[in-house]
């Protein structure tokens, strides 16, 4: 599955730039989603919900800040964290995706649809048909 995800990412990143400098987080992704596919850290909520969070606390708060510092990169990923929490969204791969709009000075959020949004929609299609290939598997355990 992590083969499949990582590599098809990659090559539409190469075809059409939609998932590029997203890897790292995903990477992660695909690990929790199947290696722990019953695990409630893998479920589409969480990963998704806690991708499209996180990403969008990075950009407020790149925004707020204006430059990259540590403070800035602690309070996107805290900040992040506390909302993934509330929300019952928590993915801890997310957590880097806090943290790539300040790094990188993303502001747009724009971003969120491509690469964010569009990433976590292909994992989902490809963790439904890969797990559920599988007698032993059902994905997701839940939706909401």
């Amino acid at each position: 599955g992590g083969l499949l995800i990582i590599g098809l990412l990659n090559f539409i990143s190469l075809e059409t730039d939609l998932v590029k400098a997203f890897i790292v987080p995903f990477g992660a992704t695909a690990v929790l989603v199947f290696a722990a596919p019953a695990a409630p850290f893998s479920q589409p909520r969480n990963f998704i919900g806690g991708h499209l969070i996180a990403g969008a606390t990075g950009i407020v708060v790149i925004l707020i800040a204006g430059e990259v510092s540590w403070l800035a990169l602690g309070l996107a990923n805290g900040i992040a964290i506390a909302l993934m929490v509330a929300t019952k969204t928590v993915h801890p791969p997310a957590g880097a995706t806090a943290v790539l709009p300040v790094l990188n000075g993303i502001t747009s959020f724009s971003w969120l649809l491509t690469p964010v949004l569009i990433g976590c929609l292909i994992i989902l299609v490809v963790a439904l048909v890969y797990n559920n290939m599988w007698t032993k598997r059902k994905y997701p355990a839940f939706w909401l």
